[in-house]
């Protein structure tokens, strides 16, 4: 028996994801960074994020395209949960990633523990 579902991928999906990398390496260079939120809400309590798979789509999108992209911790919201932000970068230009968030880090306080109050 065959299966109706095809293991290659659609060459439609495939298109979009060249034309998008190319905008973004276009928008990015050398020399460019973006600020990109790590998830579209708060961080969910543990096991809730099985609830919603699709907002990975903010973390995951990037991984696609397989640029650089360096998590970088921002302190706490006022209900204390962990603040952050995505710093991504050009292809092979992960120096600027990390340069970046260390100089966000070192602005915003960098991780802190939830747990202290």
């Amino acid at each position: 028996m065959q299966s109706s579902h095809s293991s290659k991928p659609s060459q439609f999906i495939l298109k979009q994801k060249e034309e998008l990398q190319k905008e973004i390496d276009d928008l990015l260079g050398t020399d460019g960074v973006l600020l990109f939120p790590s998830h579209p809400i708060l961080a969910p309590k543990h096991h809730h994020a099985l609830f919603t798979p699709f907002n990975c789509g903010y973390t995951g999108i990037l991984n696609i395209l397989g640029l650089p992209v360096t998590q970088c911790p921002l302190g706490l919201s006022k209900e204390r949960l962990p603040l952050g932000v995505q710093v991504v970068a050009g292809k092979l230009q992960d120096h600027l990633t990390l340069a970046v968030a260390l100089y966000l880090e070192k602005a915003f306080g960098g991780w802190v523990d939830p747990g202290v109050v």
